[in-house]
């Protein structure tokens, strides 16, 4: 090289080097741009990982939520599960249809107080029986501890209505059943049927006034008696009858002499122990008793069976005022089976009040046609028994 390009090469390092940084300065810029490289990679590096995780926390969360969701389902399955158990068991109740039934007393039955309820019940969980739809004989129990409940009426000698519910557990009305009953006090014996009533009497021949041009004549049509033709038409009609002499006469069957009775037919007489018979004698030769004997259908009611009617229990009878030891007292409602006549037929009673006086009496306290229920097996009325 030559002296003159040694010279200007030494100017250009002197001058390179003066308007060069200083050497601190250099390091500190290459450090920072190796700071800023590395932390740039870095940065990207981690957020990149960060994303990553922010991605895997998402899956995470997607996880979680797929596990929630999964739990949910699976709690779900098991709600599900019990639901399907408790459809299961509800589906096992509705395979056996609710019912409940009255076993004891039967339709129409008249009951003695205290009255025993007898129940059948399958596929309910209570039961319960109210009394006119409104009166609960007693709380709702479960039948599978007891089939029967026992009760005593207040309101005795009318029909009442029984309706035994089933409930389900929740307590809604799933089956029921009606019943009618007659609840009758102890000793007043059992509901037959209904009867409506007529009157006969002792027909006096001291009631009637007249002429005695009638012919009363016995079953050979020989005269008895001669007595007004009122009086022989009564006693025909009520068959027994009281002559003025006190003698007592009585129906002894149809004959071709005398007076045709207005009921038809030709009546004679046959004439009585006015001792033994002061009243008239009935169908199987017993004395008749006022207020007590009814002449009956025996196809219906055997003769001799005593009979109770609640609704002639308690029923004031009023004194004749005549002397004869007729009415002033209380009824009690027992009577007896003891007499027949041709008009009485079915369910019709005939009630002997022993005078024409008291059967005037009678028909304004119980006026004819009037019907009344019968019971038999009155324990009450046991002292008619003959």
């Amino acid at each position: 090289m030559s002296r003159r390009s040694i010279l200007l090469f030494s100017l250009f390092v002197v001058l390179h080097l003066a308007c060069a940084p200083t050497g601190g300065d250099d390091t500190s810029n290459i450090n920072n741009g190796n700071n800023t490289t590395v932390n740039n990679v870095n940065n990207t590096t981690v957020n990149n990982l960060n994303n990553v995780n922010n991605t895997s926390t998402t899956n995470n969360t997607t996880t979680n939520n797929l596990n929630n969701v999964n739990n949910t389902n699976t709690t779900n399955n098991t709600n599900n599960l019990n639901n399907t158990n408790t459809t299961n068991n509800t589906n096992t109740t509705n395979n056996v249809t609710p019912t409940v039934a009255f076993v004891s007393p039967s339709e129409g039955d008249t009951v003695q107080n205290p009255v025993t309820f007898v129940i059948t019940a399958t596929g309910v969980a209570q039961v319960q029986i109210v009394a006119e739809n409104d009166w609960p004989l007693a709380d709702p129990w479960d039948p599978a501890t007891s089939t029967s409940l026992t009760y005593t009426f207040s309101g005795v000698d009318t029909v009442r209505e029984m309706t035994l519910y089933g409930f389900d557990a929740g307590g809604t009305v799933i089956a029921s059943d009606v019943l009618h009953i007659t609840p009758v006090n102890a000793g007043t014996g059992t509901f037959w049927h209904e009867m409506y009533n007529t009157y006969y009497y002792l027909a006096r021949e001291s009631d009637y006034s007249g002429a005695d041009d009638t012919t009363l004549y016995d079953t050979s049509c020989n005269p008895l008696a001669y007595v007004p033709a009122d009086f022989s038409d009564d006693v025909c009609i009520q068959g027994s009858g009281k002559l003025d002499d006190g003698t007592v006469v009585h129906y002894a069957g149809t004959c071709s002499c005398g007076r045709p009775c207005p009921t038809g037919g030709t009546v004679c007489y046959h004439t009585l122990n006015s001792t033994l018979y002061p009243w008239g004698m009935g169908s199987t030769s017993n004395a008749i008793e006022p207020f007590r004997s009814w002449a009956v259908d025996n196809s219906l009611i055997s003769a001799g069976t005593v009979l109770y009617s609640p609704d002639w229990d308690g029923v004031w009878i009023p004194s004749s005022g005549e002397g004869d030891g007729l009415g002033g007292f209380t009824h009690d409602g027992c009577f007896r089976a003891d007499d027949v006549g041709g008009w009485i037929d079915g369910y019709h009673y005939d009630f002997n009040c022993g005078t024409r006086t008291m059967w005037q009496l009678m028909e304004a306290i119980t006026p004819t046609y009037t019907y009344v229920d019968v019971h038999q097996g009155a324990t009450k009325c046991a002292y008619l028994s003959n």
